[in-house]
């Protein structure tokens, strides 16, 4: 197989030798171990994945970072650390080092957030590949099973112990509360959950209200609020019989730092109004 990276020619151009097309390189996952940081652990957390390589033969990888999800924008790029490639090669990177490349604190890694890893490489004949000019069509495709990027998932596993209490709200669109109020969360009622009776606030129009309960997985702090009511807002008219969901998968509960974040789901008599961010610190 030829692969020709970042090759382009004009449509009525005729290429009548393969060879004349530059032989490319990647590299191919061969095992992937491990992908998430214990932000409760940063100093002994660490993300990797082993490689090999395809095409021209690969002499260094340079391991670089971004936050959030990949872009082909280089200037964004942070450079962790360069690795000599040999046969099947283990790219092995810690929290420290991601942070060290962003300029931060370790601890400025945010729980929650994903983090990109991007294999750019070095040939023996002193060419480079990357994300960037390797046509996406190839870097996409399951069979070509390429690992010019990964990603490093920064959770926080969940501990009941000294979790509940009061809580100030930082974000609620929804709107029963501003910024500053302060409410209380429950252990329970099982294990590795929590209860809030936040909605409705009766302040804001809402009666009726019922606790409902966040389902969290001990060992990411990822949380799930399965569909469950919780009151009424009279005053509203259809704004009755409501009951609230997750929605999407950016849901979180973090012991390690005291935080709630969900994206909640409203529906009631009236129909579906919506999904509203509900955060909430730990005073």
């Amino acid at each position: 197989m030829v692969l020709a990276i970042g090759y382009s020619c004009k449509k009525d151009e005729i290429i009548s030798d393969p060879a004349s097309l530059a032989i490319g390189s990647y590299v191919t996952l061969v095992k992937s171990n491990n992908n998430i940081i214990d932000y409760s652990n940063l100093s002994a957390s660490k993300v990797s994945i082993v490689v090999k390589e395809y095409g021209t033969p690969v002499d260094k990888i340079k391991l670089h970072v971004t936050k959030g999800t990949t872009t082909t924008d280089k200037s964004k790029w942070k450079l962790i650390k360069e690795v000599p490639y040999s046969g099947e090669t283990l790219l092995e990177v810690s929290a420290t080092e991601i942070a060290k490349a962003l300029g931060i604190p370790v601890t400025g890694l945010e729980p929650g957030a994903t983090y990109t890893i991007y294999n750019q490489l070095i040939t023996k004949d002193n060419r480079t590949f990357d994300i960037s000019n390797t046509f996406a069509e190839f870097a996409g495709l399951t069979a070509y099973n390429m690992a010019l990027t990964w990603t490093a998932v920064i959770v926080c596993p969940f501990v009941s112990t000294g979790f509940a209490g009061n809580f100030q709200v930082t974000e609620d669109g929804w709107g029963d509360y501003s910024p500053g109020d302060v409410v209380t969360v429950t252990n329970g009622p099982g294990a590795n959950q929590i209860t809030l009776t936040l909605y409705p606030n009766p302040a804001a129009g809402g009666a009726n209200g019922k606790p409902w309960v966040v389902a969290i997985n001990p060992a990411t702090g990822a949380a799930t609020v399965a569909s469950q009511p919780y009151g009424d807002y009279p005053a509203f008219g259809g704004y009755t019989n409501l009951k609230i969901k997750t929605a999407g998968t950016s849901n979180y509960v973090f012991s390690c730092v005291g935080t709630i974040s969900l994206r909640l789901n409203h529906t009631g008599d009236g129909g579906n109004f919506g999904d509203y961010n509900l955060k909430l610190k730990k005073i």
